[in-house]
Formats: C-alpha cells, structure tokens, sequence
C-alpha cells in the first residue's frame, strides 16, 4: 500500500516542479523587467542632466556645468549621456580654471581629459576628447600644440569647425595660413560662424588691415556677445581701433580689456596705448597713471612711451617732479638702444630740445647715431609713427631765420651729423645760413639743391669769391624766383650791374627785414650816381637816407662830406646844418673838416 502510495504521488511532484519553474520564470521575467525600466529611468534622468549642464556651458557658468554634468555622469556612469558628462566635466573645469586665474587647473583638466581612454576601454567619443584638449591648449597660449591637435583632426575627419579651430590657432601665433579660409563657406557653420569671422578678423589684423580687422571683428561680436570678455578679441579691436584713430572706441576697449586680463597678457600695451590716448585727448591725470604704471615694469614699451613724451611738453612741464630730469631720460635710452631703430624717437627728442633751446643736447650721441625714418617703428604690438615728431621738428626749424644769429647755430648742428641733418631738414635753411655766413668754403651745400635755389644761392657765394659767374647764374633764375629770394636777387643785380632805375624802383618799396642790409649800398650807389653827375638834389635825397641808417664809418663820414658839399652847391642852408650837428662832438678827420668848412 504504501508502494503504490509512492507510486501514486509521482505527478503530483512532477506538477509541482512545473509550477515552481513557471513562477521562478515569472519572477525572472519580471525582474527583468524592472531592472529594463529602471535603466530607461536613469538615462532619461542623465539626459536631462547633461541638456541643463550643456545650457550652463553654453551661458559660461561653469561650476553649475560641472554640478549637473556630474550627476549626468553618476545617473548614467557607463551609457551615452555619461560618457558625454565626462568629457564636458573637463573641459568645464578647464574652462573655469582659465576664467579664475588658476592655469594649473587648466593643466589638471588636459590630464583628466588624457584619462578618458582608460577610464572607457572602448571610447566613442575619440574626436571630442582631442577637441577638448586642442582648446584648453588655447587657453594656455599653447598655440603651437593646439594647432597639432587640430590639424590632426582635421585631417581625420575632413570637417570644416576642424579647419577654422586650427586657423584660430594659428591667427594667434601670427601664422600664414590665412589662405585656407577661402575653403570654408561661413553660410554652412551654425555656431562656429562667429568664429570664422574672429579668425578673419585676426588674420587682418595680423598685417595691420586695421578697417577690415574692425569689420569682421564687429560681426563676430553681433554673433557672439561673450566676445565682449575674451581678451584676444579686446585687445586687437582696441588696437584696431586706435590705429584708425578712433580714440573714444580705443579708450573704452582698453579700459575693458584691463579688467578682463587677468592674466595681465598685455598689461605694458594697455598702459602703453591708454597713456598716449589721454596725452593727446589732454587727460593728463590718467595719462600720468598709465605712465607710472609703465615705467614700473620696465622694458623696451616703456622706453618708448618715455621716448614720445617730449611731443607733449604741457604734460612734462605739469609733471617735471614725479618724472625727473627728462632729459636725461632721453639720453639714457639713446644709449641703451643706440644701434638699434628703437632709439629713434628719443633721438628725436634730443633734437627737439636742440632746436628749442639752440643749444646741442649730448652730441657724442648725436654725432654717433645715424638715424633712419622709416615710417613706422615697430615692436611686437607696438607702431611707432615717425611723422608726427618729423613735423614736430620741422615746425621748430621753421621758426630759425638763417639770416640773422641763427646761422651759426645751424651750422653747428649740421656739423655735429651731417647725414641726420640733411635727413631731418634737407639743404634749403642750412644752404641760406652758409650764404649768410659767407662760407665760400661749404659751396658743396646749396649745390644740392634744386634750381632756382641752387643758381640763387650759389652765385652768392661765387661773387664773394669775386667771380662774376656768380651773377649771371643769379640773372639766368631771376624768373623763376619769387617773395623775398627774388626781391634780394634783384637788389644784387642793379648793384653790380649799377641799374640805376632797378634801384630807384627797389628802394622806394616797404622792405621785409632780410632785404634791409642791401638798401645802404644801394642808396649810395644812388647818391653818388647823380651827385658825379651833378644833379645834387637827387644826391642829398639818397646821402641823407644812408646817413640816417647806416652806421658810422669812413664811408658814413665821407657821405656826410658830400651831403654837405651838395647843399652848399644848392644853397641848402637846412642840409648843412644838420650834417655839421650831426659831426658835432666826433673825432675823426672828416667830421672836424665838416665844422671847419661849414661849422
């Protein structure tokens, strides 16, 4: 009984084990299930996540970027969203690093992004992590290396944001590539379409096309307003800007860019360009600012700021104190630099205070410089214009009379450096002072000028030497003279060749003061003209005119004689008595003949 008993249960179990295999593939099933939804759950969570940290990163508040895309990462740490998450932690963090000062976060971030392969045995998102890498290379300066990245990229993968992120690159570095960018058409990039235009921008900029830089500048800052806060944008539409003279534009990106510097990249060209700016707006509280602040750093930028202050002699003279001896300045930094186009503009300087004062500022510098005008002096972001202190000389020079003490002082300048001289002022003033001095010995100077000048002024110094060539290349060019020059050609002409209706005319004229010592000769010439001809009212009218300006001589006294003489053969009571005061009290043997015959 009990043997069938066993017997009977045999389906029994058999059903039992059915059952319980049915529920455990229930449970499984179900299990599984849950298991699936919970995932679903945890990639929807990272996604969105990783859309409100990648909308942080987009607006540039990056510690909130990396909180979310953190907890995209820890919601989906092996899944798409997450390993998207980490790599945009990186660069997040790189990219606040940058904007709080701290480049060793920057450094921090490149090797956490180096990590991403080992973390992933199987990366999906190769591209983007050397991406990221390229621009956190970018913002080291590291430009040379982000190239590389990009370059290599590009090349891989043929994509154009590729191309214009190597070309960025290589704006910066002041590279040559700028030719690649016609192959990129800026109307199929979304959000790098700015970035092209920067890029343009910059290459423009790069070889001084200030008006284009400032165009394409201006569109990408109307795509990209956070533009506003990139140093490398500011700094070069400042620059830009300055140098198409648009100086309240210049002002407000300098000022910004100092502030938005902080790694002080171009502190020495902030201090640089803002000082000159309110020199030449009358600024002078902040133009000294910048001045001082230049000057404690140092270096090539503040010596030629300092080298271009004397074009501002206000400031100089309101600041004399806090500046020292300026001078003295000058001289240190023509030494410093003397072989090099560097001391140009404080060699100016020395020739600007030479003229002023008429006295030769340091001449072993002067004599040993040997100066080039090139019209821009050039330095890293720097660019010096010559003319500006050329016109600054040319006007002091302007105010020299070559025909009166300030010949000698312009000889002494010319011989102090020949070259420079003529360079900075040419021939005509110093040819005019040689004449003036009658130095038949630097007859080589007005030679080189143009006719008529040359004829003119070398003539002068032939009839010194007696020669009468000297005259009729005066003659030759009388047409072609005018104002003064013609006028004194003229007052030589009817002496030596004794025109006496040239003289008549010439002295009854209102003289400018260069001509004035040729009147004396000429009413001599005069006088005694009609007084050997015996028309001796004609001679008393010149004699007394010569008497009357001219100083007192052999020749004086021997002209009153003969105004004396020609009033007694006229019965000109009134004459000799005004010659016989005029020899009263003289000692000479014809003012006492004088009172003798008619005293």
């Amino acid at each position: 009984m009990k043997s069938s008993e066993v017997r009977g249960t045999g389906p029994i179990v058999y059903r039992l084990d059915l059952l319980a295999k049915k529920i455990l593939v229930l449970m499984m099933v179900f299990l599984l299930s849950f298991s699936t939804e919970m995932e679903r759950e945890n990639i929807r969570l990272a996604q969105a996540y990783f859309h409100r940290g990648y909308i942080e990163y987009q607006q540039g508040n990056y510690p909130d970027a990396i909180a979310v895309f953190s907890r995209a990462f820890l919601a989906d740490r092996s899944g798409y969203y997450g390993e998207l998450s980490y790599l945009y932690i990186g660069i997040s963090y790189a990219k606040q690093s940058y904007r709080t000062g701290k480049r060793g976060g920057v450094l921090s971030a490149i090797a956490y992004l180096n990590m991403y392969p080992y973390y992933y045995k199987n990366p999906t998102y190769l591209f983007l992590q050397r991406e990221f890498i390229g621009d956190a290379y970018l913002l080291l300066g590291f430009y040379d290396r982000a190239k590389d990245v990009f370059f290599n990229l590009y090349r891989d993968t043929n994509r154009e944001d590729y191309l214009l992120k190597f070309l960025y690159a290589d704006s910066l570095s002041k590279g040559l590539n700028s030719q690649l960018l016609d192959s990129i058409d800026p109307e199929t990039l979304v959000e790098g379409k700015y970035l092209y235009h920067l890029v343009k921008g910059f290459y423009a900029f790069n070889v001084s096309r200030y008006p284009e830089a400032l165009r394409e500048l201006s569109e990408a800052r109307t795509l990209n307003r956070y533009l506003e806060d990139d140093p490398e944008f500011l700094y070069r539409y400042a620059v830009s800007s300055y140098m198409e003279k648009d100086w309240r534009s210049a002002a407000f990106y300098f000022e910004q860019l100092d502030r938005k510097d902080i790694y002080r990249k171009y502190l020495d060209s902030v201090n640089y360009y803002l000082a000159l700016i309110y020199l030449m707006s009358g600024n002078y509280a902040d133009a000294k600012r910048r001045v001082m602040n230049i000057s404690s750093s140092g270096g090539l930028k503040a010596s030629l700021l300092f080298s271009q202050l004397w074009l501002y002699p206000e400031f100089l003279e309101k600041y004399a104190k806090e500046l020292g001896d300026y001078k003295r300045i000058l001289q240190n930094i023509s030494w410093t630099y003397l072989n090099s186009v560097y001391s140009n503009p404080a060699i100016l300087g020395l020739y600007y205070y030479t003229l002023k004062e008429k006295r030769i500022q340091d001449p072993d510098i002067l004599r040993l410089k040997r100066l080039s005008l090139p019209k821009e002096i050039i330095f890293e972001d720097i660019r010096i214009e010559t003319g500006p202190m050329v016109s600054a000389l040319g006007n002091l020079m302007s105010g020299l009379n070559p025909y009166v003490e300030d010949a000698g002082f312009l000889l002494s300048l010319y011989k102090v450096n020949p070259d420079n001289y003529t360079l900075l002022f040419g021939y005509e003033k110093l040819a005019r002072a040689v004449v003036y001095l009658g130095d038949t010995t630097l007859k080589n100077i007005p030679e080189r000028l143009e006719e008529p000048l040359r004829s003119f002024l070398l003539g002068q110094l032939l009839l010194l030497e007696g020669s009468e060539e000297g005259l009729r290349m005066i003659e030759s060019y009388l047409q072609g003279l005018t104002g003064e020059d013609r006028l004194e050609a003229l007052f030589i002409r009817g002496i030596y060749r004794k025109d006496i209706r040239l003289l008549e005319g010439l002295v009854e004229q209102e003289l400018p003061q260069r001509v004035l010592p040729y009147l004396e000769p000429s009413l001599l010439e005069l006088g005694d003209f009609y007084y050997s001809r015996g028309q001796y009212e004609k001679a008393k009218s010149y004699y007394r005119r010569y008497l009357e300006i001219a100083e007192e001589s052999d020749l004086y006294w021997l002209t009153a004689y003969k105004l004396a003489k020609s009033g007694e053969l006229t019965g000109d009571e009134e004459t000799i008595q005004w010659v016989v005061k005029m020899a009263q009290g003289k000692d000479n043997i014809i003012s006492r003949v004088i009172i003798i015959l008619w005293g």
